[in-house]
Parts: C-alpha cells; sequence; structure tokens
C-alpha cells in the first residue's frame, strides 16, 4: 500500500489522528478486513454503494463508504486493490471534484 500511509499522513492535524484512524485486521476466509475513519476529511460523507470486484487469479475485493468510515475485505495478496480503490475514491471527492460514482 502506498495511498493510504500518505493519506493518512496528510489528515494528521495534531487532532484528528487522535479520536479517528485505520484498523486492519485478518480474517479467516482467509484475507483482510480494513475500516478508515473519513470523519472530518474531504471523504465525510461521500456515500458509495458496495462493490465487488472479482480479481485475475482468484483474488477479490469488496469496498463501500458510508459517509464516516471506509470499509473494505480482500483475500490476502489484494490489498494493492484496497489501496488503488481508496485512491480513486479520495480523488473523487477532493474538493472542487464533484460527487464520488464508483
Amino acid at each position: 500500500m502506498r495511498f493510504i500511509p500518505s493519506w493518512y499522513a496528510s489528515n494528521c492535524d495534531g487532532e484528528w489522528e487522535h479520536e479517528y484512524g485505520i484498523r486492519m485486521a485478518t480474517t479467516d476466509n482467509p484475507g483482510w478486513h480494513i475500516e478508515i475513519d473519513v470523519s472530518e476529511t474531504d471523504m465525510e460523507s461521500a456515500n458509495v454503494e458496495r462493490v465487488r470486484r472479482d480479481l485475475p487469479g482468484g483474488g477479490w475485493m469488496i469496498a463501500w463508504n458510508d459517509g464516516t468510515v471506509f470499509h473494505a475485505a480482500c483475500d490476502p495478496l489484494s490489498l494493492h486493490e484496497v489501496d488503488a480503490f481508496f485512491e480513486e475514491l479520495a480523488g473523487r471527492t477532493a474538493p472542487g471534484s464533484g460527487e464520488p460514482s464508483l
């Protein structure tokens, strides 16, 4: 992952990071579950319905944003797909970019 860490760092302002953050955990299917707080960021209130992407080689990724938390799950080797999806969403919710349509 390259975008999510830089997005997190860009939102750290001495206050935001004390209340919000990123949680990652492994799952038993196997895979990853990721939750990223987007409250008080440009991504707040950007609702994105659940998207599922079946990836080459049997990989998969599911992601959505409920306006306060970005949620994602993926197989063990597809964290880069979650990172790319999150980057796309962040680009579409940046000031002046309009509403996301993923």
